[in-house]
């Protein structure tokens, strides 16, 4: 593996806006110019980076010191996703700040154009479990969210979010010093 990694690391880096991490056999990788992979950041088997520069707007993928990504996750940035320091995904997660217009009923939706929802932060320390999806919103620092779930609202700061939509089961309460279930 580490042989894999210094031949990836050779013949790719200089294509990135910053590498200082591993890719360990990604499936696809778009717009090196605009990710930028910070020192201890390990992503693991068959995921796909994406980063696409739509008219204007210079898109920024950052995966900061310390971020761990599972097997089969898919990022897909027009604008900006950030994963904080220290951040966890399972497999299968899939992160995007954007979406397929589909307004004109008359055209195919793959003719119709990229649009921007909102940019994406998750927080430093967060988990994000095995087939989530998180479109065009935010998750809080030390957050979780539960397998399975879709994010489409901003979690907060150290809460426990699951569901479609996900919505927010406990919260960490910082006097009391545990977690407290909400509702």
């Amino acid at each position: 593996m580490k042989i894999r990694l210094f031949f990836f690391r050779l013949l790719n880096g200089s294509k990135f806006g910053q590498y200082n991490g591993h890719i360990h056999r990604p499936l696809k990788i778009q717009g090196h110019a605009f990710i930028h992979i910070e020192a201890g950041v390990f992503v693991h088997d068959l995921t796909w980076l994406g980063a696409y520069k739509i008219g204007n707007q210079i898109p920024e993928l950052r995966l900061k010191e310390g971020v761990c990504v599972g097997h089969f996750n898919h990022f897909s940035c027009a604008e900006k996703i950030i994963l904080e320091k220290n951040v966890l995904t399972a497999d299968k997660v899939f992160i995007t700040d954007n979406t397929h217009a589909f307004e004109d009923i008359h055209q195919p939706i793959n003719f119709q154009p990229i649009k921007v929802i909102r940019p994406v932060v998750i927080g430093e320390g967060a988990w994000i479990g095995e087939n989530v999806s998180i479109l065009g919103c935010s998750v809080g620092k030390n957050s979780i969210i539960g397998a399975n779930s879709v994010v489409t609202k901003d979690i907060p700061d150290y809460c426990v979010a699951v569901g479609n939509p996900a919505r927010v089961i406990k919260r960490y309460d910082l006097e009391k010093k545990e977690w407290i279930p909400v509702g």
